[in-house]
């Protein structure tokens, strides 16, 4: 049984209090003529009837009813504040008040940074391309500066610059040959020509005179003076005529008689001699007479370079001579596509040209290895040891078997090639096309020597004109900065 006790003040203008609440209406309704708000002593028309407000009224009517019209707690109704403990279900819905107000407080804050950020302009408020730059030179005031000292370049005894390698590459660990099993595989295809072999120890002095060379080493054999002394067969001697080759040049006329004789040979000849040739051809005879690979075998013939550029140029004369007999060629150089090299070495390649840095890696990865190599070629060894490639070209001609072939060339020979040379060749046959280090007789050579400043400009304003008129000039200088500084000048001459 519930028991409410009631309490009414304030309620219209007689300020009625019923008599006795809840008896009051149950006696109300055992009575006939039972009227809401009559019968409870009430009148109907203190009920329900307003004054007609004026328009002022009217509209601040929302103000003032929410001050006035607000419900007013009686001194004993059961929100008064005598009551400490908090009904549940208020403290349930007020929570619920607080979290519609913070939501509705963010989605407000939301709309006004739109409304922000629609009334923004980039081109206004952001920083433009010249502001960033200002910017940029305020926080690195050395930007752009160049150092001189970093531009320095350290040069060898002939005046060459020494390369300076970032990647270390750490060369081949030994291996013990006396626990590797190697085919046997023949070394000589020489069979001189009737000329050739009918000369006199005069005659052949003469020749050699004629083209320039000197040889030296155990019983060389003769040179010769026309390709069809060589002995190739007749597929070889169409390419090489087909490439316009008229007659051997003088690196070729001894060089390739030594090689398809089997000896190992050091070539010392000026770029541009032909030396290419005089490894390669006697390498395709000596491919050709070995049997075919199989999977998993590496090549046959090797040849090192010690730069990307000299690798591919001898890349494209292997597969220009290399088709006539279908040999498969591969170029692995550092900056080239290491997976195309790698699936390239995988598919079988009769002759790999290859920097030793990149060829290295390759047999460390176990793409391709050189259990099967017979014919090994150093080109530019000199340049090799300028990089730093010694230690690298060590341990390949450790890798190789050490019955192996080895053709060394160089344009010098200085005293670690020639120690290299010692170590890695077996009884050398020596061929040195002109004086070894010589300037090179193609090429007229006068020396003039200016004092520093402006004289050197004055000289060649001087003379500038005359040279662009036979051909095109090339002028060296010390450093970037000074190249970049000349090519300006010039240009404000009118110089292309």
């Amino acid at each position: 049984t519930i028991t409410t006790k009631m309490s009414f003040s304030g309620f219209g203008k007689d300020q009625f209090t019923p008599a006795s609440g809840f008896a009051a209406m149950q006696g109300a309704s055992n009575s006939k003529t039972f009227v809401p708000g009559k019968t409870l002593n009430y009148g109907s028309g203190h009920v329900g009837k307003r004054r007609a407000m004026t328009e002022e009224e009217y509209f601040n009517d929302d103000e003032e009813g929410e001050e006035n019209d607000s419900y007013q707690k009686g001194p004993d109704s059961p929100g008064d504040a005598s009551d400490d403990s908090d009904d549940p279900l208020d403290a349930f819905m007020a929570g619920i008040e607080k979290e519609i107000v913070k939501e509705t407080k963010e989605k407000i804050s939301t709309v006004e940074e739109k409304l922000k950020e629609k009334g923004t302009r980039d081109d206004i408020d952001n920083e433009d391309v010249q502001e960033s730059y200002f910017r940029y030179m305020e926080e690195n005031p050395n930007a752009g500066v160049i150092n001189e000292e970093d531009d320095l370049v350290d040069y060898d005894s002939d005046g060459n610059p020494i390369m300076q390698r970032k990647k270390i590459i750490d060369p081949l660990p030994p291996i013990d040959h006396s626990e590797m099993s190697y085919e046997a595989f023949e070394r000589n295809f020489y069979v001189p020509h009737k000329d050739i072999e009918s000369l006199t120890a005069d005659q052949v002095e003469e020749l050699r005179h004629k083209l320039g060379i000197k040889v030296s080493g155990l019983s060389p054999p003769h040179p010769v003076s026309s390709f069809a002394h060589f002995g190739f067969d007749e597929a070889l001697l169409g390419a090489i005529r087909k490439s316009e080759y008229t007659q051997p040049t003088p690196i070729q006329a001894q060089g390739i008689p030594v090689a398809l004789s089997g000896r190992d040979m050091i070539g010392i000849a000026k770029t541009g001699s032909g030396k290419t040739a005089a490894f390669l051809w006697p390498m395709l005879v000596h491919i050709m007479d070995q049997r075919e690979l199989q999977k998993g075998d590496g090549p046959i013939g090797l040849i090192l370079a010690p730069t990307r550029e000299l690798s591919q140029q001898i890349y494209h004369e292997c597969k220009k001579f290399g088709k006539v007999y279908n040999i498969n060629v591969v170029c692995a150089y550092g900056g080239g596509s290491m997976w195309e090299q790698s699936k390239a070495c995988q598919e079988g390649a009769e002759i790999i040209v290859a920097t030793p840095g990149r060829l290295i890696d390759l047999v460390k990865k176990k793409v391709t290895n050189l259990t099967r190599v017979t014919y090994l070629v150093y080109d530019e060894a000199d340049r090799m040891f300028d990089m730093g490639f010694e230690a690298q070209v060590r341990s390949i001609a450790d890798h190789v078997r050490p019955d192996r072939q080895t053709l060394l060339f160089s344009a010098t020979f200085r005293k670690r090639v020639e120690k290299l040379a010692r170590d890695i060749l077996a009884d050398p046959v020596r061929v040195v096309q002109g004086e070894v280090g010589e300037a090179n007789e193609d090429v007229t050579q006068i020396v003039e020597v200016l004092p520093l400043g402006p004289a050197k400009w004055t000289w060649l304003m001087r003379r500038l004109v005359g040279f662009t008129s036979e051909g095109s000039v090339l002028i060296f200088v010390t450093r970037k900065t000074n190249s970049e500084e000349l090519a300006a000048n010039l240009k404000a001459k009118d110089f292309e």
